[in-house]
């Protein structure tokens, strides 16, 4: 005769059979909800990646030396070479977890009533997650190698400081930094203006040259990611708000908007140069409170614009633990059960020189 089982056991069942309905519909909601990760995955770059140590890909960093042009008595120079190296990415762990009470239950005694607070709980644990995950995208090295890699470090402001990018030191090798440019100090671009200056280094002021100091520099910025690499060049920029209206209203006469499909979503943006531009909440900004006399230093370390290779970039995911819930367990001395929601991943690079990063922006739109 088979055992019955007790309430508590028949709800831990329940909770997993209607975390198994949502789990699908909870994944695609967290990477589409992040606008970049939703182009990641329109262009086939969210992946999965079965187990492993580490994630292991390889980055082309040579040229072949034979070509060349030769006469009929030329000897033809077949050396040889191997053009490839491997970057080795850590797994990153992310988890959220799930709690639900006795008394709770006992106040929920229904079986839906039931499934709506497990549902209520887990859109939450969903919400928290699309947070970090898009705070987590503008991250910088993680000194404790805990968190997902973040675009300020796989397209760092100085690539060539001393650190390792996939345990490959791009202080060593100049083919494994990505392009960078710091409007702050850059003497097209004003060197430590104030903002109030006639020159100020702000996005939008005049350029000697022509256009806004602003286009100007994104113009230099993005043919620096483009030369002599074939087809390896920028094809979408993420920047915060201030810098997004800026743009707008820098061309306003010549307005360039489009309407960017992702995935299933639809939505109008800006571009520049046929590049769409997404704004984001958690792109480094511009934080300051006054638009005079303010001294352009490190103290005031403006905005960012990144230039990305999309074609270069992966989100994986290990599809053995993707938001996979575990066993409910109770909570010492609480009349609680506890479950995690689990993910291993991490966001990675396989070449850096065709993306970029133009930091130390400043506006006038604060």
């Amino acid at each position: 005769m088979a055992a019955v089982r007790s309430r508590t056991e028949a709800l831990d069942s329940l909770a997993v059979s209607t975390w198994r309905h949502m789990k699908q519909r909870v994944a695609d909601q967290v990477f589409n909800e992040v606008v970049f990760f939703a182009y990641l995955k329109s262009k086939g770059k969210l992946q999965p990646y079965q187990g492993g140590k580490y994630i292991e890909t390889p980055v082309s960093y040579a040229e072949n030396d034979t070509v060349s042009w030769i006469s009929d008595q030329d000897a033809v120079n077949i050396n040889d070479i191997d053009p490839l190296t491997t970057a080795e990415w850590d797994w990153r762990y992310l988890v959220a977890s799930v709690a639900r009470s006795q008394i709770e239950e006992q106040k929920n005694r229904g079986k839906m009533q039931i499934i709506n607070l497990l549902k209520h709980k887990m859109e939450v644990a969903q919400n928290s997650l699309v947070k970090e995950i898009e705070t987590r995208l503008f991250g910088g090295a993680d000194s404790t190698n805990k968190q997902m890699e973040g675009l300020q470090h796989l397209i760092a402001d100085d690539p060539t400081a001393v650190a390792n990018v996939g345990k490959i030191a791009q202080g060593t090798h100049s083919w494994w930094r990505n392009k960078t440019l710091n409007y702050a100090t850059d003497t097209s671009f004003g060197v430590s203006d104030t903002r109030s200056s006639a020159t100020a280094n702000v996005f939008g002021a005049a350029h000697a040259s022509g256009p806004d100091k602003g286009i100007v520099a994104m113009r230099q910025t993005k043919d620096n990611c483009s030369k002599s690499l074939g087809n390896e060049r920028p094809d979408i920029i993420l920047t915060d708000y201030n810098i997004y209206r800026a743009y707008n209203a820098s061309i306003d006469d010549h307005l360039r908007i489009i309407t960017q499909k992702v995935g299933d979503l639809s939505f109008q943006t800006l571009t520049f140069e046929g590049l769409p531009i997404l704004p984001s909440d958690n792109c480094p900004s511009d934080t300051s409170t006054s638009s005079s006399n303010l001294i352009f230093d490190a103290d005031c370390v403006g905005s960012k614009i990144y230039m990305i290779d999309t074609d270069h970039i992966y989100a994986y995911y290990d599809p053995g633990m993707y938001f996979d819930m575990t066993e409910w367990k109770p909570v010492p001395n609480q009349l609680k059960r506890a479950a995690q929601i689990v993910t291993a991943m991490n966001m990675i690079a396989c070449s850096r020189r065709s993306s970029a990063v133009i930091h130390g922006v400043f506006t006038n739109t604060q």
